[in-house]
């Protein structure tokens, strides 16, 4: 094997690969990259995986002998990123990978490349396709609000479904909600064309009228939004029971889904609140993170105390002492009200709101708050929820 390429045309490819190889692994051989040169097609394919999320890069290179082998995905990724902006040349010499720019030398051991795990090959005919801009954007709305405990394991995930005329992707910690719909939705028109029969219908473990839903895990995800960054072109995405391929530019992402029923989050949500204040997001997060400065740590609790007249940001502690915060400029309608809420909570959802101002609903101290944008964009529906303390 023998190629060479520009450090910066190599580094856009690899840069993001190395969070998907694990550092330590059952199987040794999945913390190297398997790496292909193919001198017909002047490609190199790089492949790391972790048997959950699997991640292929293809691009072209000057390659003047083919050949496959599988080296260290750290070590790969720290000797491009310290290499000048200039040509490196790559070849193997017996159980080594030669890298050579200008004067600086570098020789990788190689590992077995044989017991890489197979890529199986993809059809992408039957796949759908949707923006890759909306695409990252419904994933930075939603997946801040999965858990983190891996004992629930089907809340580690953001859970898209697609219907006949829309699509969301949701995802919940048992505290807080983030959900945003796409309506007047196409992303099955495409479908038709192939007129499946029941046998071979690409969902074929839910009705039609309901659509269908997978679980997509964290780390797929977070790998999506760094290769999606500023993206123009269309994401294909081929769905299979156990498992979502992506195809996006120079990448192809295999990943295993979460496979348990999300919950009936909506049953939640509480269209009958008898309170609403509308502020700016801004005033409200500043207010929100000077008054946390003393909340307790064990709860991180904060309160909103309002009416008409007033409107109060406080907290109190023990330990610390309290704080309290008056602001001026919302706009309130209802019944006078308290709520106590973790604040962490509360500014990652602040954080995920588009509009300068925030629309926040919510009843007793017992009852959830519902939030919003002030206005969503058209054929979007963004909601929130955040469940109170109590007090």
């Amino acid at each position: 094997m023998r190629f060479a390429i520009e450090k910066k045309e190599l580094l856009s490819s690899i840069q993001h690969l190395v969070s998907v190889a694990p550092a330590k692994n059952a199987s040794p051989i999945l913390t190297n990259y398997l790496i292909q040169a193919t001198e017909e097609t002047s490609l190199v394919r790089i492949t790391t995986s972790d048997l959950k999320i699997t991640v292929v890069v293809e691009f072209t290179a000057a390659v003047s002998e083919s050949g496959t082998i599988a080296v260290s995905a750290r070590h790969f990724n720290e000797i491009i990123n310290f290499m000048p902006e200039a040509v490196i040349n790559f070849w193997r010499h017996d159980e080594l990978l030669m890298i050579q720019c200008n004067k600086i030398d570098f020789n990788l051991l190689i590992a077995d490349h044989t017991l890489f795990p197979e890529v199986p090959k993809v059809n992408f005919d039957k796949a759908i396709s949707i923006n890759a801009a909306l695409f990252d954007r419904m994933i930075s709305k939603t997946y801040f609000a999965v858990s983190t405990d891996v004992n629930r394991a089907v809340l580690t995930g953001v859970c898209w479904k697609i219907m006949k005329d829309s699509h969301l992707m949701a995802a919940t910690d048992g505290r807080k909600v983030a959900e945003m719909k796409i309506k007047n939705s196409t992303l099955l028109v495409n479908q038709e064309e192939y007129a499946p029969t029941s046998e071979e219908n690409i969902f074929p473990d839910a009705p039609e009228e309901s659509g269908f839903e997978r679980i997509i895990p964290v780390k797929t995800l977070a790998f999506l939004q760094k290769v999606l960054e500023n993206g123009t072109k269309d994401v294909k995405v081929l769905i299979e029971h156990s498992k979502l391929i992506f195809s996006y530019d120079k990448f192809l992402v295999f990943s295993q889904v979460i496979e348990h029923k999300f919950p009936e989050y909506q049953k939640a949500f509480v269209d009958t609140l008898q309170n609403q204040f509308v502020i700016n997001k801004d005033t409200l997060i500043n207010a929100i993170r000077r008054v946390a400065l003393v909340a307790p740590d064990d709860n991180l609790r904060i309160r909103f105390e309002m009416d008409s007249e007033r409107f109060e940001v406080n907290t109190s502690d023990r330990d610390t002492g309290d704080a309290k915060e008056k602001l001026e400029d919302y706009n309130f309608q209802g019944s006078q009200t308290g709520v106590s809420f973790n604040y962490r909570y509360m500014l990652s959802i602040l954080d995920a709101v588009d509009s300068q101002k925030v629309v926040i609903k919510l009843g007793t101290s017992k009852d959830p708050m519902m939030i919003y944008n002030e206005a969503d964009k058209e054929n979007e529906e963004i909601t929130f929820l955040l469940m109170p303390l109590r007090s």
